[in-house]
């Protein structure tokens, strides 16, 4: 809502030297006051700065800034200067039609008053009588579509303010209102980042909660394994016991992994990697060797790429090694243009005659791949010892 002031019109009249120079004035405050609006300075201090201006604008010594308090249903004094002490954040005026505050809050009009101690339309305020004050002029302020308070200026002395003290008055309530609501706009972008922070830091609260939970049964179920493990009298039922233990401790450290990372979409694949291999059981003759190659994925995918990681070293160390022991290399190699990356898991050991049989791990390993839209090949090594497995993982980052 703008200020609607028949003053705005434009008006084909010589201009005096002494009109001239209230041009130049006008102009130098609302330069100075439009600095300070786009500037950095607190709320209360530019209005009280506006108040300066609009009083030495007008060449009277007192002005003030009140706002509407729907409340109290009245117009405090906010901000003002030459006004004596407990009358700024204290004194309220009226918001009625009688009120001259009110009048122009209530029609959104600026209102000229000339004479009032002896004007029948209006009432003369205690405040106002208090200091003499005879002619005023009040303009509103606007803040989006609403009005926010009223801009009044205060003579002592009989004064009929003209036409160029109108249009100065009413285009500076314009920037006040403007500098308002601007900041009333930034404050609720604040407010609701900030909002976003609290819920977020309450959902990751919860998550964490919920990771501890699982984690615990994760432990449970293990620990009921291995007794399990322990009483089984045949051999084979133990070995397949210890199969499961071996899958639940793995989803366990990769599930361990992802309650360490932040609650985001993606992640780094390296910094993933980088926690999840040192927990990986490998025996001290077996060295890992890594070459991780960064890239951003989705939760979903890391944790499935660290399960395949987990069961390719597992069955490497179960299976490829003699008491000499030997070399797993584990790498991950990022094609930025195709947005892929191939997950590579190989060691020099004793090497396999025949590709891996579609058992337990090897298809679990595809049904991880498949889940992560990508593929799993093995092929025979070609370097180093007598030619381990390799096998391969291509997935999309």
């Amino acid at each position: 809502m703008t200020c609607r002031c028949p003053c705005m019109k434009q008006r084909q009249v010589p201009v005096s030297p002494e009109a001239f120079e209230r041009f130049r004035t006008y102009h130098r405050l609302v330069l100075a006051f439009s600095k300070d609006a786009l500037g950095a300075l607190p709320m209360q201090s530019l209005l009280q700065r506006a108040c300066e201006c609009a009083a030495a604008g007008t060449s009277v010594e007192r002005a003030k800034v009140l706002r509407y308090r729907p409340a109290a249903d009245d117009l405090l004094v906010v901000a003002g200067t030459g006004w004596k002490p407990n009358v700024v954040g204290h004194a309220s005026l009226p918001s009625d039609m009688r009120s001259p505050p009110g009048r122009a809050f209530r029609t959104g009009e600026p209102t000229f008053i000339d004479d009032l101690p002896d004007s029948a339309e209006f009432d003369y305020s205690d405040l106002l009588r208090d200091h003499g004050i005879i002619s005023v002029v009040n303009v509103p302020i606007s803040a989006g579509n609403a009005i926010w308070g009223v801009l009044e200026v205060d003579s002592e002395q009989p004064r009929r303010f003209d036409l160029d003290d109108r249009e100065f008055l009413c285009g500076f309530a314009e920037i006040i209102g403007r500098s308002i609501e601007n900041r009333e706009q930034l404050e609720n972008v604040k407010r609701a980042g900030l909002d976003q922070r609290i819920e977020l830091q309450e959902r990751e609260t919860l998550f964490r909660e919920l990771q501890h939970r699982i984690a615990n049964q994760l432990q449970l179920i293990i620990g009921a394994l291995e007794i399990a493990s322990r009483r089984a009298s045949d051999a084979n039922s133990r070995e397949a016991i210890e199969e499961v233990i071996r899958r639940a401790v793995s989803i366990a450290r990769s599930h361990e992994q992802l309650s360490l990372t932040r609650i985001e979409r993606e992640i780094s694949l390296q910094a993933f990697f980088n926690r999840l291999i040192p927990t990986l059981s490998v025996p001290h003759r077996i060295r890992l060797v890594t070459s991780i190659e960064d890239a951003t994925a989705p939760i979903g995918t890391a944790v499935r790429l660290g399960l395949i990681v987990n069961e390719l070293v597992t069955n490497s160390v179960k299976h490829a090694f003699g008491e000499a022991g030997g070399r797993i290399t584990i790498s991950l190699e990022v094609d930025a243009e195709r947005n892929t990356a191939v997950l590579r898991v190989a060691d020099d050991g004793l090497g396999m005659s025949e590709r891996p049989r579609s058992g337990m791990g090897m298809g679990l390993i595809r049904t991880l791949s498949a889940q992560i839209g990508g593929s799993a090949e093995w092929a025979a090594g070609d370097g180093g010892g007598a030619g381990g497995l390799v096998a391969e993982e291509v997935a999309p980052v």
